[in-house]
């Protein structure tokens, strides 16, 4: 079955074409981790109510406790603290056979130590197999409970913490009283958009807004819960629970007036591209622009942001701003609306967007983008996000390697990933450029296939029509593993290359382990989220069904494969010669076409074929000076047809329709 390591794992939203989720085991290779947005307001924040940054262990004044999916008492099951002297140290994460590497929460007083709720750990003792096995098996739950906290005289209070959560059946809650801890009317989920086998950034840091929780209330406490007898019927596998919570540095001040954060809204993510050519487009982040083809496209942005402070915020606006590798401002783009936010309100998409003016890079080169959300009073940046022309890649990858994902059990050969590639005019393609994780094993095959998006099924797959190129079966090396990438050829099947004239194609590659003896990972990038049918997965092994392509994820945890076809960069000094010396006409055409040869000399095969790559005719032709040669067609079913013309030491080829 596809596996994914790194800090993002499989999701599934209940989709018919969502992937059923297998519990994988977490290489130790660094990857990327979530992006951190970062945010700047005009008033401060107020003192300090209440802190704990566990320095000292798990102070007696709090209550710690475990209980079993019934409410049982579960001694063992219990949060735990990591210090400069336990064992283990605060310099060990998770335990757990299934939790990944085995890092800490990168909080600012990690040094001093965190607590942690291990609940793969608890569950299998750290031993791969071992399920139910452990010293508290899943299902449990572990709360820690603060002391009695006054906040009286303080209506408008956020909780802040540092955070480092996995998710796999095991939910992250805080709930609230009032009463001195008699009642838990309240609660909220610290990271409630995470998804099944996901990880939160290690350094990630929670913000809520508890003003109309706990605002000016005199007998608060908080609790911090690991739910793993939650069931949810998007995980698959056995038990509840899994994975773990760890935190430290656990604040509640006073909120400030005026602060804007950017957030996901309906589905839609803070900070988005929008890209032509069509809506539903892949979001390519490397496009070609050279001799032979342009494909750079306008593209447009939006973002989502919310009111965390307790006053208003008028004429809130987005801009964008779009700099060059150096960060040189290229352009500014600004929205055309604005909105008055009230304390808790949102402005979405609908009106922070640049819709009315598009970007078009205009030359090679590393772009940036930088949005800015502001107000009179406040303003939030995002992270930069870079995206690239190039002279020969395509892909909607941006270069960032957040996770992987692969083939590494017994059954898995066979399986495939693919990519969704949207083009603007036609291209040349000569090759495909894989990136690889250095967890791959060597001795792996792999194969690579193009096909065309129309008539695609995720049972049936692709029609064999649609096959425009494919590669040789390729033997990934050690080389390509500690260069991190390998790169293959691709033919039509006549043509050492394939020309795509449709608007959209998916490049698949089949990968073939040697039944997980030699792994294949490939890289992803999360830092846009992609169309859902912009990334598919066939999976070979799969216990409830035949082997079939899924999509459908609502993550980003199979979102911009580092798959990326290679375009030609210009037809050559040759090629260009051949090209500026031959003028080919009519077309469209019905009976014949015209292969005129001007000021050349030599011996010139023209081959056509059809869409499929077969050969409808070929000849030579002998041309001294000024020729006209003449290619019936009149035999031909109406289509599109390919046109080479090949003197041995250049070659250039013409799309043709025939009526």
């Amino acid at each position: 079955m596809l596996t994914v390591t790194g800090s993002m794992l499989f999701a599934q939203n209940g989709s018919k074409n969502a992937v059923p989720t297998p519990r994988t085991v977490l290489g130790n290779e660094e990857v990327h981790t979530d992006k951190n947005l970062n945010t700047s307001a005009t008033s401060g924040k107020e003192v300090t109510i209440f802190s704990e940054d566990f320095a000292s262990g798990i102070p007696s004044t709090w209550v710690n406790a475990g209980y079993d999916a019934f409410g049982n008492v579960l001694t063992n099951a219990k949060w735990v603290y990591r210090g400069t002297s336990t064992t283990p140290n605060n310099t060990i994460g998770s335990q757990g056979a299934y939790s990944g590497a085995q890092a800490p929460i990168a909080s600012p007083t990690t040094a001093n130590g965190f607590v942690i709720f291990d609940s793969d750990f608890l569950d299998n003792a750290g031993i791969a197999g071992n399920f139910g096995n452990g010293i508290a098996p899943a299902p449990h739950l572990g709360t820690l409970t603060t002391p009695m906290i006054d906040l009286t005289g303080n209506s408008f209070v956020e909780l802040k913490f540092n955070s480092y959560h996995r998710y796999f059946e095991g939910r992250a809650i805080i709930a609230f009283s009032t009463d001195n801890g008699a009642t838990w009317p309240d609660t909220l989920a610290a990271h409630p958009g995470i998804a099944v086998n996901a990880a939160t950034a290690t350094n990630a840091v929670v913000g809520l807004n508890i003003s109309n929780i706990v605002g000016d209330m005199d007998s608060v406490k908080l609790r911090f819960i690991f739910d793993g007898t939650y069931d949810d019927p998007g995980a698959s596998g056995s038990g509840a629970g899994y994975y773990f919570w760890m935190i430290d540095d656990i604040e509640i001040n006073g909120l400030p007036k005026h602060e804007l954060r950017l957030t996901d809204w309906n589905g839609a993510p803070s900070f988005d591209m929008i890209f032509g050519p069509a809506s539903g487009s892949s979001k390519m982040g490397i496009v070609a622009k050279n001799n032979n083809t342009d494909q750079t496209r306008d593209m447009e942005f939006d973002a989502n942001a919310y009111n965390y402070g307790w006053g208003t915020l008028n004429n809130v606006k987005l801009q964008v701003s779009i700099l060059d590798v150096n960060n040189t401002l290229i352009s500014t783009y600004t929205s055309t609306g604005s909105v008055n936010l009230m304390s808790g309100d949102t402005a979405n998409y609908n009106t922070l967007n640049t819709y009315n003016n598009a970007f078009n890079p205009n030359a090679v080169g590393t772009y940036r983008a930088l949005y800015k959300v502001y107000s009179d009073s406040a303003t939030v940046y995002s992270d930069t996000i870079n995206f690239y022309v190039t002279d020969s890649l395509m892909s909607s990858d941006m270069n960032d390697f957040d996770n992987r994902i692969g083939t590494a059990n017994v059954g898995d050969d066979g399986s495939a990933l693919a990519t969704r590639m949207d083009l603007v005019d036609d291209v040349i393609m000569t090759g495909v450029w894989v990136g690889l994780s250095n967890t791959t094993v060597a001795g792996g095959t792999i194969e690579v296939e193009v096909y065309d998006t129309v008539g695609f099924d995720f049972i049936a797959g692709f029609p064999s029509a649609n096959l425009k190129a494919a590669s040789a079966s390729y033997i990934i090396t050690q080389g390509d593993i500690d260069n991190g990438y390998f790169q293959v050829p691709v033919s039509d099947g006549v043509n050492n290359f394939v020309m795509l004239s449709g608007p959209s194609y998916y490049v698949s590659v089949k990968m073939f382990s040697n039944a997980g003896a030699n792994v294949i990972y490939l890289r992803n990038g999360q830092t846009l989220s992609q169309p859902a049918t912009a990334k598919l997965m066939y999976y070979t092994l799969d216990p409830n069904a035949t082997p079939r392509w899924y999509t459908g994820f609502t993550s980003d945890v199979i979102n911009s494969l580092w798959i990326r076809p290679i375009v030609s960069t210009g037809i050559g000094v040759a090629e260009d010669a051949l090209k500026a010396a031959i003028n080919v006409g009519p077309n469209p055409a019905s009976d014949y076409v015209n292969v005129m040869f001007n000021d050349i000399e030599g011996d010139f095969t023209l081959t056509m074929t059809d869409v499929t790559g077969r050969v409808v005719s070929s000849e030579t032709v002998n041309v001294l000076g000024a020729v006209n040669h003449t290619v019936n067609v009149s035999s031909l079913s109406a289509g599109v047809y390919m046109l080479n013309v090949n003197s041995g030491a250049a070659s250039v080829t013409y799309k043709i329709s025939v009526q």
